[in-house]
């Protein structure tokens, strides 16, 4: 890509021809501070109303609570075999990462849902090793996407005495969205310590329903294309789904207490009569009128529109209560230029109306309303108000092209456009069909095999075009196959073997280079206590055999911590090693990735020292021995 460089305008162009795309384009565009608190101010001439916009991502630190944790993974054959794969990754991490008084459980659903424990279990060795060996044989062989009975038993078997926080990771291809938001609202309306947190996978998720629930969830949603990895995304998740959630926000916009709650009575209607054709006036519309609970490191937006002649206030202040009571605030100065247009209107419109879509606008929330019936003629009507004052397109509103050009209807032929293939590739059916050759310009990516839908992507991404020799190419012995997917006649039907194309062979790994794979493999020797191993499986790791190769730390270890037996001596050293490794080679590219698990690293070895001097210490002295190792070759 190229860009030219201009202060005030920049003109950015693709350095490759591309005559066709496959995905959506994304440009993705940094402003310098974007992170900081801020808070914008736009007059609309139209309607003659201003409008202030609060934007920040906030950084606060909250100590980690005793909760409920549910994973709940989508195993439908839609999620195809790489998604699949990295999912299960990203819950293998998920379940490295968890501290150690916590309860947890992992349901797996598609066609049908089942679950790793009949209840949630206590965070354990036993709890750990079983929950990993689930993430590390999990397939998509789950057939199709029901979520509605995953997520139903999740809530009827959750605890009643902490917290709960649910993970959906889906690629969200169901048809039912409507009443899979409608069960998570209930449920979050049934219980105030219930969160959930989606991560949608895939370039064609289902958006409304990934957002939606983790709207109805009171958590935020994430997602991940096809060829992104998401244990960053899950990690952060998590550390939010950890902290105690700040409730009892309150932003105050104006010096003039005027928030639609304190709002004339006489401007009150039925809410048993269908009558909407005077609609209250509002002379203050926050957006989201619910403020949901702000997580660090998570931007935060909230509007409001204030009618005619109401001034804001030049410094927005947000408070809130923190979890153990603690007040919380923070000052925004209002940016002194006010801008002009309707943009940031438009903003707040849209929130307005995803308000009212999802039953928490300030019609459904006043405390008078509470309770009572909400006609729905009249939530129609405020979204079709707020669609045709802003030209925004909602369920009711939409937006009509008219020709006017000329009134004569004319046919025009439009012709099936073939995209240019490197070679061709294979079509795949199900073991059960009959064979079916290749006979349309533009083939269908997605195609049925037993267990669900099967994306061709998902072979073209793991190389399966090289696997496969083309015509004027000599076949070469011992082809990797894979069963029970059968290849088109140009390749004579030859099966092929889908474990194959996962043989990890062990070739030579580098231990000292900050790769995903080093990760993973590395955090298998933590226990559930973060601790590591002093097994024979850490000294290999290491290229080394036992304990005596590191015989400098261990004479140091002695020194600082006296009379203590071998066993203590080694789980200092092993752990203080990881440590140092972690910090000094994992960081450079992983560090949100390792992060609580280097933290609960850290915590054992407090606890196994219980002396600050003596770890600092003992720390650098393992750092010291990292570093040799790493620039010995």
């Amino acid at each position: 890509m190229n860009i030219d460089e201009n202060p005030k305008i920049s003109k950015i162009t693709l350095s490759e021809q591309i005559t066709y795309l496959e995905k959506d384009f994304i440009l993705m565009i940094k402003s310098k501070e974007i992170d900081q608190p801020r808070a914008f101010v736009e007059y609309n001439p139209e309607t003659q109303t201003k409008c202030i916009m609060l934007t920040l991502v906030p950084k606060f630190s909250l100590n980690v609570i005793m909760s409920e944790l549910v994973f709940i993974v989508d195993r439908s054959g839609s999620m195809g075999i790489e998604p699949m794969k990295k999912a299960a990754q990203a819950l293998e991490l998920l379940l490295h990462s968890l501290p150690e008084n916590c309860y947890f459980n992992v349901i797996s659903f598609g066609s049908y849902h089942d679950s790793l424990f009949p209840e949630s279990q206590l965070y354990s060795e036993t709890s750990l090793s079983k929950a990993l060996n689930l993430a590390q044989t999990m397939k998509s062989n789950y057939g199709g996407t029901e979520i509605y009975s995953a997520l139903e038993w999740a809530f009827e078997n959750s605890r009643d005495d902490m917290p709960i926080s649910v993970f959906l990771i889906t690629d969200g291809k169901v048809w039912d969205v409507d009443e899979i938001v409608e069960l998570v609202r209930k449920n979050e309306e049934k219980t105030n310590d219930l969160r959930l947190f989606s991560l949608g996978i895939g370039d064609s998720v289902s958006h409304n329903l990934v957002e939606s629930v983790a709207r109805a969830g009171r958590g935020y949603a994430q997602f991940v294309t096809n060829d992104e990895r998401m244990d960053r995304k899950v990690i952060e998740m998590l550390k939010s789904a950890l902290k105690p959630p700040i409730k009892d926000y309150k932003i105050t916009w104006t010096s003039l207490d005027l928030l639609e709650s304190k709002e004339d009575d006489k401007s009150a209607i039925s809410f048993m009569s269908d009558e909407t054709e005077s609609l209250p006036s509002i002379k203050i519309q926050q957006a989201p009128y619910i403020i949901p609970p702000i997580y660090t490191g998570i931007r935060f937006m909230a509007y409001c529109i204030l009618e005619k002649n109401i001034e804001p206030c030049k410094t927005i202040k947000l408070k809130a209560t923190s979890h153990d009571g603690h007040p919380m605030e923070l000052d925004i100065p209002l940016d002194p230029v006010t801008l002009q247009g309707s943009k940031i209107h438009r903003l707040a419109a849209r929130k307005l109306i995803q308000d009212l879509d999802d039953k928490k606008s300030f019609i459904h929330k006043l405390p008078k309303n509470v309770g009572k019936f909400i006609p729905a003629s009249f939530v129609k009507e405020h979204i079709v108000k707020l669609g045709k004052t802003y030209n925004l397109a909602s369920k009711f509103t939409s937006f009509i092209a008219i020709d006017e050009r000329n009134n004569e209807i004319s046919e025009v032929l439009i012709k099936s456009r073939t995209i240019p293939q490197k070679r061709n590739v294979p079509q795949l059916v199900s073991q059960f069909s009959t064979y079916s050759g290749i006979s349309h310009p533009v083939m269908d990516a997605s195609l049925n095999v037993r267990g669900g839908g099967f994306n061709i992507m998902d072979l073209v991404r793991l190389g399966i075009r090289s696997l496969i020799p083309a015509k004027s190419e000599p076949k070469e012995t011992g082809q990797p196959t894979i069963t029970g997917l059968y290849i088109g006649s140009e390749f004579n039907h030859k099966e092929l073997q889908i474990g194959s194309v996962f043989d990890d062979s062990k070739s030579k790994v580098n231990h000292k280079e900050s790769q995903i794979g080093n990760l993973f493999e590395f955090l298998e020797l933590q226990s559930f206590d973060g601790k590591f191993s002093s097994k024979e499986s850490f000294y290999k790791f290491f290229y080394k055999n036992d304990l005596n190769d590191f015989i400098n730390l261990k004479q140091e270890i002695i020194k600082e911590m006296g009379n203590i037996g071998i066993k203590e001596i080694e789980e200092i050293l092993t752990t203080s090693i990881a440590l140092a490794y972690l910090e000094i080679i994992m960081f450079k590219k992983f560090k949100d990735e390792s992060e609580l698990c280097y933290e609960k690293a850290v915590k054992a070895l407090k606890k196994m020292v219980e002396d600050e001097e003596k770890e600092k210490i003992i720390g650098e002295k393992a750092k010291e021995w990292i570093k040799n190792w790493v620039m010995n070759k």
